[in-house]
């Protein structure tokens, strides 16, 4: 879901998270890093911008690919640090 158009129907007393999609951090050729970058200061503006608590995080998903763990781990890492 995008967060913002549905922030309007959720109390402000609800947090809400995600939603970045980082099922594809595992491929820099799919999501790269500058894709993440990207994709992640734009969520959180549009959240700021709405006045609803929000957690910047991920979709509901396990963050483990072999042989992905750097790829993976520098994206995350970008996400957390806007």
């Amino acid at each position: 879901m995008d967060l913002p158009s549905v922030a309007p129907l959720v109390s402000g007393r609800t947090v809400l998270f995600g939603n970045l999609p980082t099922k594809k951090f595992y491929s820099d050729a799919e999501m790269p890093l500058e894709k993440v970058t990207r994709m992640a200061e734009d969520l959180a503006n549009r959240m700021r911008a709405t006045g609803h608590p929000f957690i910047l995080g991920n979709e509901c998903d396990v963050l483990h690919v072999d042989a992905a763990h750097a790829t993976i781990a520098r994206k995350v890492n970008a996400m957390c640090h806007l």
